[in-house]
């Protein structure tokens, strides 16, 4: 199967098979869902062999030891999707039948898969978030509203003062409380911002270009966040990239 790879705000999302897939952690929430048989990912103290979607929290190490083609989507944990998802895994790995990933892996079941399935997968993943009346966890409602506030905000870094001021808390209380909900530190919510942005030029401009119009100190600060948040390089992203949405 050719990889597709689709590129959004707050999350992203492939199709494909992992060849050489090393142990790596990222920042990103991850769900893999098999396409044609199963997927094996092995953790830190847990392996599993399932059928069916696999849930891993934020910063879990892991390895996906199967090249067999499925679906695999990234979540930023500091966004109203990913404080949906976040809340869903009790352990650092586990299969998962919520109704999102249900829903996700019948759309996949045709093996027939076609780019045009895109704006439908999009819908399903978007249609959860922390803010939905059938969420199963609302969260704070400061931090609710300070995402809803950097989601608004997207297009520039948001300033740790001004995020604060917005949900009527000092500095170092936001910091606490949006680590305890979100699970990530406020400047790794705004990196993934800047990488999102820094996406949109891949292709067109070089590394060294990309990263300091966006806020990287040289190319190899790009990679090496690039890969935290992906679990490959920017270069690879390239290589079997087929189409990618912003």
């Amino acid at each position: 199967m050719k990889h597709q790879i689709c590129i959004n705000r707050d999350y992203g999302w492939f199709t494909g098979g992992f060849d050489n897939n090393q142990k790596h952690k990222h920042y990103a929430i991850q769900l893999s869902i098999p396409l044609e048989s199963h997927v094996i990912i092995k953790a830190s103290e847990t392996t599993i062999e399932s059928e069916q979607p696999v849930l891993i929290k934020s910063n879990v190490a892991h390895q996906i030891l199967s090249d067999t083609p499925q679906f695999l989507l990234l979540i930023n944990p500091a966004s109203a999707i990913g404080h949906f998802w976040s809340h869903l895994c009790e352990g650092e790995i586990q299969e998962v039948s919520c109704t999102p990933a249900s829903d996700l892996k019948n759309l996949l079941s045709d093996k027939s898969w076609q780019p045009q399935l895109a704006p439908q997968l999009n819908a399903i993943i978007e249609a959860y978030d922390c803010f939905c009346s059938t969420a199963i966890h609302q969260g704070d409602e400061r931090v609710n509203q300070a995402l809803a506030y950097l989601s608004n905000h997207f297009e520039r870094v948001v300033p740790l003062d001004e995020v604060a001021a917005h949900v009527h808390l000092s500095s170092s209380r936001f910091l606490h409380l949006f680590k305890a909900q979100t699970g990530i530190t406020y400047r790794r919510a705004q990196l993934w911002n800047k990488l999102v942005k820094g996406l949109t030029q891949f292709g067109k401009k070089s590394f060294t270009e990309i990263a300091h119009q966006n806020g990287f100190a040289d190319s190899a600060h790009l990679s090496r966040v690039f890969k935290e948040h992906f679990g490959f390089s920017p270069r690879a992203f390239l290589k079997i990239s087929q189409f990618v949405q912003v």
